[in-house]
């Protein structure tokens, strides 16, 4: 995804590769903490699966979603309050804070998104499915993802590329929440 990427920004400047990497480190600030939340109630899950114990199986699920969304609000409140802040640690210059600063905001909602998906993913890991995972994170970060990006910015420019994210973060997550949901109806 990163390669993706860097080649579809490279076609703009060398700040909006740079930029990306910036985002990329500053979503990771995010993303771990959610990604230990999944993998904790991974093991969870399956334990309570195997022991059908259905109730603890969908508290798990509801806690683990839960505080993934508040992990996820704090994340989009710093990235949409501070965003010329956060840039700065980075040594932004003018130019990165004119790419960087509309960027983070437009996609930092979609980690709202993003903590439904990765979470949900490793939900149904513990059911004994770790395809939807891989899936979520496939169309997250390339299936649509890419070619969104390619596409956005060949028809409305660099400041439309980021509203990529939008589009694969909601499909990522119509999808995985549409297998949690077979999931826990059976």
């Amino acid at each position: 995804m990163v390669a993706g990427m860097n080649l579809i920004l490279g076609f703009y400047s060398d700040t909006a590769v740079a930029f990306f990497g910036v985002y990329f480190k500053l979503q990771n600030f995010v993303f771990m903490p959610m990604n230990g939340l999944g993998q904790g109630a991974l093991p969870i899950i399956g334990f309570n699966t195997g022991a059908k114990n259905w109730k603890r199986v969908k508290d798990t699920c509801r806690v683990s979603l839960g505080f993934a969304a508040v992990i996820a609000c704090v994340g989009v409140v710093i990235f949409e309050s501070v965003p010329g802040m956060l840039l700065a640690y980075f040594k932004a210059g003018a130019g990165m804070m004119q790419i960087g600063i509309p960027a983070l905001r437009i996609i930092a909602p979609t980690i709202l998104f993003a903590a439904v998906t990765m979470v949900t993913g490793y939900l149904i890991s513990g059911f004994g499915n770790g395809m939807v995972n891989m899936t979520g994170t496939a169309i997250r970060q390339l299936i649509i993802l890419l070619p969104s990006v390619w596409l956005l910015s060949r028809c409305f420019g660099i400041n439309y590329v980021w509203y990529a994210f939008w589009i694969s973060e909601i499909t990522a997550v119509i999808y995985a929440l549409l297998r949690l949901n077979s999931y826990i109806k059976n």
